[in-house]
């Protein structure tokens, strides 16, 4: 599991928005064994315990595109589920559909949704850093398409990962609390920079160096475990 996690914080070291995870271990029930001097406590290994996110904020890299949007602070982009539901994530790469939709991670819809006034320029998009968006019109002059709203959570660790960038709210992230970029603690957007993953590289090797040694150095003791009952069956045989 944990090298699981880790090849997967590696693989989306260049995914916008993405937070690393940690898995999290914990010991097994222990048995009573009786020895010389009463009862000892014989443990039974390990299992996970959680597979934690860690909520830092990844660095911004200027795109020189507009489009892109990222988040200066604690805050989500909400986007509208296929089945229906909302989804929240910090990917802000802001697209329009045929019909003149916004949307963001893998082609979602915002929520709220936001849509080109009739005659205006998809090319001509422009947000501000409390998340007005505005356009040029048919007559050349600038309109207001809306406002991107972001959400927030009290423990955004407990959100639940769904793919494509998006997070789903749970019991233990508490329900999202809606505020206008800049507000709330949802933090301000910054037009033309990405935010890029927070994944150490450097921390991840160490980690997988670590869980490699762990498993080579179970592998060999049960191994050796083996062996000394095998010579054991061969004395009691002699």
């Amino acid at each position: 599991m944990a090298m699981d996690v880790t090849a997967n914080n590696i693989s989306n070291i260049s995914t916008p928005g993405f937070k690393c995870a940690t898995a999290r271990f914990t010991d097994l029930l222990y048995g009573a064994e009786r020895g010389a001097s009463g009862n000892v406590a014989m443990g039974m290994g390990t299992r996970v315990s959680e597979v934690g996110r860690d909520f830092g904020m990844g660095a911004l890299e200027s795109s020189g595109n507009a489009r892109h949007l990222a988040i200066e602070g604690e805050g989500f982009f909400q986007v509208r589920l296929p089945g229906g539901g909302v989804g929240y994530t910090r990917a802000g790469l802001l697209g329009v559909d045929g019909e003149g939709n916004l949307t963001l991670a893998a082609g979602l819809f915002l929520e709220p949704p936001l849509t080109l006034p009739e005659g205006a320029v998809a090319s001509s998009l422009a947000v501000d850093e409390r998340g007005l968006v505005t356009a040029t019109g048919a007559d050349g002059k600038s309109v207001e398409v809306g406002r991107i709203v972001l959400a927030r959570f009290v423990n955004p660790a407990g959100l639940e990962a769904r793919g494509d960038g998006v997070l789903l709210p749970t019991g233990a992230s508490g329900a999202p609390v809606s505020a206008v970029p800049g507000e709330a603690g949802a933090g301000l957007l910054r037009p033309g920079f990405v935010e890029r993953s927070n994944v150490d590289l450097a921390r991840e090797m160490v980690e997988m160096i670590a869980a490699l040694r762990a498993y080579e150095m179970n592998a060999k003791m049960v191994q050796s475990a083996d062996e000394a009952m095998g010579m054991a069956n061969n004395i009691v045989r002699g």
